[in-house]
């Protein structure tokens, strides 16, 4: 067979997808992967026995060993043209159960050795590589949490993934919507995915998944929002998703393609760095930042610019960032023995907490007194305050 070559203006068809779907409890996501086209589920949650029987329509596979879905061969997709991980982080714990096994493999603590992870990460790219060269969808279900994230606290619904996993998956998947439910004016619930990401969760949307409403101004914007049928009566449902998806990806260039995969990748990226709340947070993107990646110096500066804030320092040792000592301010005798002085030098607590930019004299570091002391005495000589 004679060799094709592309050149970065023409269209590079592709044959598969990859979405990833997380989702509330108790919203259908099991029965929405039945939706797709010839599916196969890989039943790692042991939960698609939930699966009303009208609806299931695709070969249900329940996994109990990483070894059962790696030993299995090329030949057992034939049938198959969808490949669906119920649940993924189900699946990447699978993996890491069969690597605890070897000793060698496990810290003193039973988790696994830096290296053995590593191992469980080439590991599961090496399947979903293999599933992807036999020109299979893959549909990875993942359950939804929501958490506090970031200076501002928001409240942010993400998959239950740890850091460098939950980063893993979204550079993978083309698609990525979160399901969840709202109730409308009568009282019915409404599911709908969101595949447009926002501040107070995460998606990607390289496929324009949902509607597309016409601005004033003649501007197309896609919505985004997919509302999820009756199954029983939208067989197809995910199967029209994918089919949607892969047909937009399928007009774009090699080169816009991976521009707005890239794109797609440093808007997440940032996002995940304002909701870091601790030190661990910000090892974890660090450990899964992508050296290679166009936008990898931007992603870099994301997290230092989250780690100031947070005044967490690195340690170029260790390569791994700390948090910063806990405070400890002044005692209530220092405070009061605070105010006689600056009584003495005749200012007020208010011009001078406003001075060191603070509410309170409390807010003062213990550690940091003597030299507090000396900025206040050259406050009343000099007569300025700010």
């Amino acid at each position: 067979m004679a060799i094709e070559v592309f050149t970065p203006e023409q269209t590079l068809l592709v044959q598969s997808v990859i979405c990833y779907l997380y989702t509330d409890p108790g919203l259908g996501k099991s029965s929405i992967a039945h939706t797709a086209n010839k599916p196969v589920i890989f039943d790692f949650d042991k939960g698609q026995h939930r699966v009303a029987p009208e609806l299931r329509r695709g070969t249900i596979v329940r996994i109990d060993t990483w070894l059962d879905l790696e030993n299995l061969k090329d030949s057992f997709y034939d049938n198959y043209q969808t490949i669906v991980a119920d649940t993924v982080g189900a699946m990447l714990d699978a993996i890491k159960d069969q690597l605890l096994k070897n000793p060698d493999n496990r810290q003193r603590d039973q988790t696994l050795t830096l290296k053995a992870q590593g191992l469980a990460g080439n590991k599961f790219m090496t399947l979903v590589r293999k599933w992807q060269s036999l020109g299979k969808d893959v549909v990875f279900i993942a359950h939804a949490i929501e958490e506090e994230a970031g200076k501002e606290k928001l409240k942010v619904y993400r998959p239950d993934l740890a850091g460098k996993n939950r980063n893993l998956l979204y550079r993978m998947a083309d698609v990525m919507g979160y399901l969840h439910s709202a109730t409308d004016e009568n009282g019915d619930t409404i599911r709908t995915i969101l595949f447009n990401p926002t501040p107070t969760h995460h998606a990607k949307n390289s496929g324009r998944l949902g509607a597309v409403m016409t601005t004033s101004s003649g501007a197309e914007i896609c919505t985004g929002q997919v509302p999820v049928p009756e199954l029983s009566s939208s067989p197809t449902f995910l199967a029209d998703l994918l089919k949607q998806a892969k047909e937009h990806i399928n007009t774009l260039t090699p080169v816009q393609a991976a521009e707005i995969k890239a794109q797609a990748d440093l808007s997440n990226f940032k996002q995940s760095c304002t909701e870091a709340n601790h030190a661990g947070d910000l090892n974890q993107l660090t450990e899964s930042l992508d050296r290679e990646h166009k936008y990898a110096l931007p992603m870099w500066h994301a997290i230092q610019l989250r780690a100031r804030e947070m005044n967490c320092t690195f340690d170029q040792e260790k390569k791994k960032w700390k948090n910063p000592p806990e405070f400890k301010g002044i005692s209530n005798e220092q405070r009061d023995e605070l105010q006689a002085f600056i009584d003495e030098c005749g200012l007020d607590v208010k011009s001078v907490c406003e001075h060191l930019g603070i509410d309170a004299l409390t807010q003062i570091e213990a550690a940091k007194l003597t030299a507090v002391k000396q900025d206040i005495e050259t406050l009343a000589k000099t007569g300025m305050t700010a």
